[in-house]
């Protein structure tokens, strides 16, 4: 065992020892102060191994699921009881080819007790029962003589009750019942004594076991007669299992030997004269050597090799190419002169080919909030309001220059709230946006493009005031649209992609709760379908230092219906970063779609819409438009 393990194990003992000085062998020494009283423990080698013995035989001081503690102490004391010289030394001068077997019948007897249940059932008694599986019933008849039938019971006095209480003969039945089923739930088998034989059998058809009843038919007796190999008294075995056991012993105690020869180690430090170190360990022998600088005050080196061919044994190497040179005086004349020529020749160098790097992927998030409270007595009127907003974009790009292939997959999660005392909780922004576009160059600033876009939201939405009825939630709208075009980039900062090809799919899966006539959709369906074009402008521009203004304006025309009838979604995000964590951040979003119909109020406070000729609603497209502002707490990675 490695010597730093050993040490650290018998402190953990000595650890222990002062939690149960009660049990322990110790030699202590009292040393009285004012206060308290100091207890000085001291251990001899053996009463620590008899002591740590006594801890490890406790077993209740030890957990089941942590035996590493228990275990390394076992070891520990029996390397203090013996070395592993000793046991190595003892096993090898073992005699292994004079142990003597010699074949012997042996004779095994194992006796049960038994349980009669009637003169011919009985069990093996050897399960402990909570009752008893044989029930006595007793049964009391009562016959009654009729005393009028008795001559002469009028005659003597007295002779009447003395006659009755004679002539009523009482007969007890006793019924005797086995609880089989009792019996069959303990798992217990019944056994029946025939003239013959037991049955069931007691012992295996074919083996080589007897059965026979002690004399007082109260246990069982069952005997089996076996032919075994004993080994001679001078050896430590009795019964072994076969004659090939000392050659197995043999050459498995000598593997063991060799591998824990081997496994075996020292540790050793090699320091240097700044008091480093450099750690060595030493085993039978290894074929490695350690490369060592040994230095001097002024951090001169000089490399040697450290091996170690034996357990006990280290070997010192000068490296091969160090050449020790000695001064030697000599005269000035003697000493020769040679300059060399400098090789000015230009060498040809090819340059680093450089590995390409095709995936990249980027995750930012940022969170605001808005706060402003009012107290009770506000002269002015208002009231507490607290806004939220969590936005987080993610991005994956595959960029190959050498096919002049781009894709570029991007996916965005915006979700505020807003909070008053009167309304509490309301969502005022829930927008899940997935934007896929591949791209194949063509020419410079120009390239063949397709592209998927979808949109929905991520929780439900509600017409406030109105929070009963939601009229959207996820999946519900949906819209995704497909495009072939081309795209086109001025500079770094600006993408004009226009597919004149696209196609807009516009669904409400769930009708039963969702109207989707409110998204566009015709009342009788579930769907719109929409063939037209598509324009998508895509613009970052730094205005003032940490000042940035992003615009996306995305225009879709239907060709089927009327395709003079643009949709409209501008989105434009000014930031100005203000520290490491914080912006300032302003959002604005413009949506106009003649689909999407709204109602028409005569007056908007009171909620008064405006009626046709058949009582219902005019309905006519508005621009949506939504706005936040707010400091924001922003991460990317």
């Amino acid at each position: 065992m490695h010597p730093t393990i050993v040490y650290r194990l018998l402190i953990m003992g000595l650890f222990l020892s002062i939690f149960n000085l009660a049990h322990s062998q110790v030699d202590s020494a009292l040393v009285k102060t004012d206060t308290v009283e100091v207890v000085s423990i001291l251990f001899s080698p053996a009463s620590a191994s008899t002591y740590l013995q006594k801890l490890i035989d406790k077993d209740n001081l030890w957990k089941d699921d942590s035996p590493e503690m228990k275990q390394s102490l076992t070891k520990l004391i029996h390397h203090f009881n013996e070395p592993f010289d000793s046991v190595s030394i003892r096993l090898k001068r073992f005699p292994y080819d004079s142990v003597r077997l010699n074949p012997t019948s042996i004779v095994h007897k194992d006796t049960y007790p038994i349980r009669w249940l009637n003169k011919s059932l009985f069990i093996v008694d050897t399960i402990p029962l909570d009752k008893n599986p044989v029930i006595t019933k007793k049964t009391v008849v009562m016959r009654v003589v009729d005393p009028s039938t008795v001559p002469f019971k009028d005659s003597i006095p007295g002779m009447k009750a003395h006659v009755e209480s004679l002539l009523q003969v009482k007969d007890t039945l006793v019924e005797t019942f086995i609880d089989s089923a009792y019996l069959k739930s303990k798992r217990i088998q019944m056994y029946r004594l025939t003239e013959d034989e037991v049955v069931p059998s007691l012992v295996k058809p074919g083996s080589r076991k007897v059965a026979k009843f002690s004399s007082d038919s109260s246990k069982i007796t069952i005997t089996q007669t076996t032919k075994e190999l004993v080994a001679n008294k001078e050896s430590p075995f009795y019964i072994v299992p076969n004659e090939k056991i000392t050659d197995s012993l043999r050459i498995a105690v000598e593997t063991l030997l060799s591998y824990t020869a081997e496994r075996d180690s020292l540790l050793i430090n090699f320091s240097d004269i700044a008091g480093r170190k450099t750690p060595m360990w030493l085993s039978t022998g290894k074929e490695d050597l350690y490369r060592y600088w040994v230095k001097n005050s002024k951090n001169d080196s000089i490399t040697i090799w450290i091996g170690n061919p034996s357990r006990s044994n280290i070997t010192l190497a000068l490296e091969e190419e160090v050449n020790v040179e000695r001064l030697e005086r000599k005269k000035v004349d003697d000493i020769p002169i040679s300059s060399a020529k400098a090789n000015r020749i230009l060498v040809k160098i090819d340059p680093l080919k450089e590995i390409p790097i095709y995936w990249k992927s980027e995750l930012a998030s940022s969170f605001a909030l808005n706060g402003n409270y009012l107290s009770k007595y506000w002269a002015r009127g208002g009231e507490t309001t607290i806004s939220s907003l969590l936005d987080v974009n993610g991005k994956t790009e595959y960029n190959n220059k050498e096919a002049k292939t781009k894709w570029v997959t991007t996916g965005r999660l915006r979700y505020g709230t807003t909070w008053t005392e009167i309304q509490k909780f309301r969502t005022n922004t829930d927008i899940i946006e997935i934007n896929s576009q591949y791209n194949k160059v063509i020419m410079d600033r120009l390239d063949f493009s397709s592209s998927f876009y979808m949109k929905t939201q991520s929780a439900k939405g509600y017409n406030y005031p109105n929070d009963s009825i939601p009229v959207s939630k996820f999946l519900n709208p949906g819209t995704f649209t497909i495009g072939v075009g081309l795209e086109f980039k001025p500079n770094k900062e600006t993408a004009i992609n226009f597919s004149p090809l696209s196609y807009r799919n516009t669904f409400v899966m769930d009708t039963l709760n969702i109207d989707q006539t409110a998204h566009g959709i015709e009342a009788d369906k579930k769907v719109r379908n929409e063939m037209g074009g598509q324009l998508v402008i895509n613009n970052s521009m730094t205005v003032l230092k940490d000042m940035k203004i992003t615009n996306t304006v995305r225009l879709f025309s239907n060709y089927l219906k009327n395709p003079q009838n643009v949709d409209v979604n501008w989105e434009m995000g000014l930031e100005k970063q203000i520290s490491w964590y914080f912006k300032i951040r302003l959002n604005m979003q413009l949506i106009y779609d003649d689909d999407v119909l709204f109602p028409l109020f005569e007056d908007r406070r009171k909620q008064k819409p405006i009626l046709n000729q058949e009582g219902k609603p005019v309905m006519a497209p508005k621009t949506q438009f939504s706005q936040f502002m707010g400091l924001t707490l922003a991460f990317k990675i």
